[in-house]
């Protein structure tokens, strides 16, 4: 979201929305897993021209899909949306290195 801060600040509607589902809904192995592997894959996002395309595509199919599925309170296709795409960004942005990290808590 630091990408977009012209359009969302730190307390933005999404990141509220986020934050409640991280707080409640996903396990401690994964947020460990999420804040190191974050770091690194924006790090190398930023590396690449053009990456405001990234960005849009992570907003659109990540960020924005995760909210919509939290509001109609389907937790476990946001969580699978969640899940799948931090691997999937650690694989492609950032390092292989622990990708089976993630545990599936139930929700």
């Amino acid at each position: 979201m630091r990408h977009f801060k012209e359009n969302f600040d730190d307390n933005c509607y999404e990141l509220q929305v986020l934050r409640w589902f991280r707080d409640n809904f996903v396990s401690e192995r994964n947020k460990e897993y999420y804040y190191e592997m974050a770091p690194i894959i924006v790090k190398n996002i930023e590396k690449i021209d053009g990456n405001n395309k990234i960005y849009n595509y992570i907003y659109e199919n990540v960020i924005d899909a995760s909210v919509k599925a939290i509001e109609k309170g389907d937790y476990e296709s946001a969580y699978n949306r969640y899940k799948s795409s931090v691997v999937a960004l650690a694989e492609q942005f950032g390092t292989r290195k622990n990708n089976n990290a993630f545990v599936k808590k139930k929700v």
